[in-house]
């Protein structure tokens, strides 16, 4: 990607700017999560699957997970995923079949990164 392109994508997020999440097939499937807990006092890693269908973001698991959200044609990712207790808000960028991003916790300072293969 451009270091122009790069540099818009990455303001438009920090800028919490509304970017239209619809329809993006090319990043539709199931993509496999692993999370990387960096700030406060998380502790846990998480390896989960979500599905987009359409852009839009699901759970691809067994647990009572939800996960809500989207992916837009240019990649950029807007999701919340919540269960037993906790809820996270996460943004990121989708390279091909690979994805990362950060997250945050909704109820605590706890924080990271995040990474996802299509599978």
């Amino acid at each position: 990607m451009p270091p122009i392109v790069r540099t818009i994508t990455f303001a438009l997020l920090l800028a919490g700017t509304a970017v239209p999440l619809h329809a993006a097939p090319a990043h539709d499937g199931v993509w496999k999560v692993k999370t990387s807990a960096e700030a406060g006092k998380c502790g846990t890693n998480y390896d989960i699957s979500v599905a987009v269908k359409n852009g839009k973001v699901s759970y691809a698991g067994m647990f009572p997970v939800k996960a809500t959200g989207g992916v837009n044609d240019l990649g950029l990712i807007r999701m919340e995923i919540a269960g037993a207790g906790q809820r996270v808000k996460a943004t990121g960028l989708v390279r091909g079949d690979t994805a990362s991003g950060d997250w945050s916790s909704v109820k605590s300072s706890c924080s990271g990164s995040w990474v996802a293969r299509k599978a």
